[in-house]
C-alpha cells in the first residue's frame, strides 16, 4: 500500500512540475512556432526547391505538439485514475461506513 502511495505522490509531484512547463509550452511555444512557420515560408520554399531538409522543419514543430499533448494526456489520466478511484474505492468504503454508522445509532436509539 505505501508503494501505491509513493507512485501516487511521484505522480502527482511530476505533473505539478509539469503542467506549467506544458502551459508555457502551450502559450509560448505555440505561437511561436505559429510565428516563425508565417514568417519562414519564403525560406521553406527555398528548402523545398533546393531539397534540403524540410523535415527537420516538421519535427521541430511535432516535438513541441508532442509534448504538449503529452503533457496533457498525462493530466487527463490522472483526472480519469482519481475518478476510477473515487467510484470503486472511497464510495463503496463511504457507503459500508454509512451503513455501519447508521445501524449502529439506530440500535442505540430503539435501546432507549
Amino acid at each position: 500500500m505505501m508503494g501505491v502511495f509513493k507512485v501516487f505522490f511521484g505522480v502527482v509531484f511530476g505533473l505539478v512540475l509539469l503542467v506549467p512547463a506544458a502551459i508555457i509550452l502551450g502559450v509560448i511555444g505555440l505561437p511561436a512556432v505559429l510565428i516563425l512557420a508565417v514568417l519562414a515560408v519564403p525560406v521553406l520554399v527555398v528548402l523545398v526547391m533546393l531539397g534540403l531538409p524540410f523535415l527537420l522543419v516538421l519535427i521541430a514543430a511535432a516535438a513541441v505538439l508532442g509534448v504538449v499533448f503529452a503533457v496533457l494526456g498525462a493530466v487527463l489520466s490522472i483526472g480519469a485514475l482519481m475518478f476510477k478511484l473515487l467510484l470503486f474505492v472511497v464510495l463503496p468504503v463511504l457507503a459500508v461506513a454509512w451503513l455501519v454508522k447508521h445501524v449502529a445509532t439506530r440500535e442505540r436509539h430503539e435501546a432507549v
